[in-house]
């Protein structure tokens, strides 16, 4: 079958041909992949600055942001019919388990032996068939499938919100976002889904199409000084982002750091001691966060997120991943075509 993703031996992204799949067992099924989003994540991965093939392959098909629809479910698969629209989850359980796969939380594995699909040594969507377990798979309403590509990046948000809204106390009261892509804009809607008032700072000027994607959810944004937050979410992937964020935090704050990298710089450890102020990482999503993913994406305005989304065909995959990033918010390639 088709498929897209990387060459480890020539270090190229190309097309690829893998094995046709196979009929799916107990409990799985098979999926026929539509859809596939591409994110800072899969950029990196086509310069080879991270991922690693299946164990004992040269190559690896990228891709974990997709939907899908079920062609067929094996036997003691009862979850899904043909026909059914779905999302899969990305990462997969570490073997022997941990303490934390065994209770279902493979987004917390402590053993760093889990695996990740289009990452981390399994094959990804960018491909025309998949099989999955149906655990790894959350159903998408019908409705929903022409937004159903955020629902993956919208996961991540839930967690690290969920997370942030449970260490802080009292309640909180202000949300602050750094960076304006698709992750920061889904994570500004969610908290102000949750009742905090929100702001977005981000460094492109106003009129930009990020600066207008903000001011059109009716969220305030700035380009100068953020104002200090209650929660603050780092969602740009940059080291100026992440210390930034630490900075903005108020009196009892809590920080999400969802994609700066390793890096030296000035840490106000003082300053998080004395305000009781809390700096967590975060990454992957549990189950319950893909559900509450979808149940949002249904109260946010549909005609808006629509305008971010950028389809072309999968033909165009190589452009995406290795030319310069475009206008577009969310790039989305058919790969069901």
């Amino acid at each position: 079958m088709w498929a897209f993703g990387l060459d480890f031996e020539s270090r190229t992204a190309r097309e690829l041909t893998l094995p046709d799949p196979r009929p799916p067992g107990w409990g799985e099924v098979l999926l026929r992949v539509e859809e596939a989003g591409v994110c800072g994540t899969d950029r990196e991965l086509a310069a080879f600055r991270l991922g690693r093939p299946p164990e004992g392959e040269l190559a690896l098909a990228i891709g974990h942001e997709a939907v899908c629809r079920v062609l067929e479910t094996g036997p003691g698969a009862t979850r899904f019919a043909p026909g059914d629209w779905v999302v899969p989850s990305v990462r997969r359980t570490c073997s022997p388990a941990c303490a934390s796969c065994s209770r279902g939380r493979r987004d917390l594995c402590v053993s760093g032996g889990y695996l990740e699909r289009g990452i981390f040594g399994l094959h990804g969507y960018c491909a025309e068939f998949a099989i999955d377990r149906e655990s790894d798979l959350t159903p998408i309403p019908a409705g929903l499938a022409d937004l159903a590509v955020l629902v993956e990046p919208l996961s991540i948000v839930e967690k690290a919100i969920a997370s942030a809204l449970r260490i802080h106390e009292p309640e909180a009261e202000t949300g602050l976002v750094i960076g304006a892509g698709p992750v920061g804009l889904l994570a500004a809607m969610t908290l102000r889904l949750r009742g905090l008032r929100v702001a977005v700072h981000s460094l492109e000027p106003r009129g930009h199409p990020r600066a207008r994607a903000v001011e059109q959810c009716g969220i305030e944004y700035h380009s100068a000084r953020p104002p200090l937050a209650d929660i603050v979410i780092e969602a740009a992937g940059t080291v100026q982002a992440g210390l930034l964020a630490i900075r903005s935090m108020r009196p009892l704050g809590v920080c999400a750091i969802l994609g700066a990298p390793n890096a030296s710089g000035p840490v106000p450890f003082m300053d998080l001691i004395v305000a009781n102020q809390t700096v967590f990482g975060s990454v992957n999503a549990s189950p319950a966060d893909f559900e509450r993913a979808v149940a949002d994406l249904a109260l946010f305005p549909s005609a808006l997120l629509s305008g971010w989304i950028h389809r072309t065909g999968r033909n165009a995959l190589s452009f995406t991943l290795l030319g310069e990033a475009g206008r577009y918010l969310k790039v989305v390639h058919r790969i069901g075509e």
